[in-house]
């Protein structure tokens, strides 16, 4: 077992399902970590268990909790792990995607790689207006500037797993703060194309709630 992906999911749709196959296809381990759904997604998480390792959260904790959680249970029990990737259970980022970072990261385990997406007019223009906002904070913080700042989608070394699991943060502020904690103790960020997927304009299948978490994420990119 060299490679897991962590996918944080809260009352995810059958999409998931589709993620998780295609995972296994590329021969990836997968670690779903059900973040407080409802009990009528239980049935979906008990069907995915047969092919992935899923860790429950009795409640809604937050995407950063969420993704702290599997990287202590990598630590813990997954000692042949090399290479993580994180990727979101929403259909915004394909298996495919995921599989250009994990290749990334043999070449530079010192580095964190991420999810880059082509910023257009494809992007709902709240999440336009939030990157634009979230990039130019990021650039203020650090002196680093990155072409797109909050996709979610990242991939780095076991060598990490320590500093990525004392990153603070528990929801989504903690990939923001990864960016921020990196760029400041100088570890390299290395940015990867990938596909821009939007299932609507205002992007409905994401629990990002947009203005609340972008004034938190720019709130501590400035503190």
């Amino acid at each position: 077992m060299e490679r897991v992906v962590i996918i944080p999911a809260l009352n995810p749709d059958e999409g998931l399902r589709e993620l998780v196959e295609r995972n296994w296809e590329l021969e990836n381990q997968v670690i779903i970590v059900n973040d407080g759904s409802d009990i009528e997604h239980e049935r979906l998480f008990w069907e995915l268990g047969g092919k992935c390792i899923v860790l429950h959260h009795k409640e809604n904790l937050g995407k950063g909790a969420a993704i702290k959680t599997a990287l202590n249970y990598i630590r813990g029990e997954l000692w042949e792990c090399n290479v993580i990737g994180i990727m979101d259970a929403d259909g915004q980022h394909l298996p495919d995607d995921m599989e250009k970072l994990l290749m990334k990261v043999p070449a530079d385990p010192m580095a964190l790689v991420i999810g880059t997406r082509t910023i257009d007019k494809n992007i709902p223009w709240k999440s336009q207006m939030g990157n634009l906002i979230t990039r130019k904070a990021f650039r203020l913080a650090t002196g680093v500037e990155v072409s797109d700042t909050p996709t979610g989608m990242g991939a780095f070394s076991a060598r990490l797993l320590g500093f990525m699991s004392n990153i603070q943060g528990e929801r989504y502020e903690y990939e923001m703060n990864v960016l921020v904690t990196c760029a400041k103790a100088r570890v390299p960020i290395i940015e990867v194309l990938i596909q821009t997927i939007y299932h609507d304009k205002e992007n409905s299948c994401s629990h990002f709630r947009k203005i609340r978490d972008y004034v938190r994420i720019c709130r501590q990119l400035l503190n």
